[in-house]
């Protein structure tokens, strides 16, 4: 491609993306009376491995219940908002052989994207986590 075909292209995919941004609603908010629907989930485990998989969030009578598809492993977990923090702990539910359980402390931010960390038992370093509501 020529550089002016880049250019077209690039500006092309730039108004696209905006448009996207403003047509399809998110389902985060950034109240935590409202939190809840499906997330896209990036994070680093007390490891230091990357991952990646969704999150979803259903509001439960004042507390949230979480369950995490992450490359093959099904996590479940309970949290509950004090202020802007949702804090929790978590387990892992499938495979079998790969018990583990933990912590979650996610911070929500103003866009509906909770970021924080997550511990493991057994190891004293945490991970990082982030999760990005889905659009719709």
């Amino acid at each position: 491609m020529r550089s002016g075909q880049v250019q077209k292209v690039a500006a092309l995919l730039a108004g696209l993306l905006l448009v996207a941004g403003c047509a399809f609603p998110q389902q985060g908010t950034d109240t935590p009376d409202e939190v809840g629907g499906t997330y896209y989930v990036n994070g680093t485990d007390a490891l230091e491995q990357e991952y990646g998989g969704q999150l979803i969030i259903t509001p439960n009578d004042g507390s949230y219940e979480m369950q995490w598809i992450i490359t093959g492993v099904i996590q479940t977990g309970v949290g509950d908002f004090d202020g802007r923090m949702l804090e929790g702990n978590w387990r892992t539910i499938e495979p079998d052989t790969m018990q583990t359980a933990g912590t979650f402390s996610f911070e929500l931010q103003d866009d509906g994207s909770l970021i924080g960390a997550r511990t493991t038992e057994g190891w004293d370093t945490e991970g990082y986590e982030e999760a990005f509501p889905v659009y719709e």
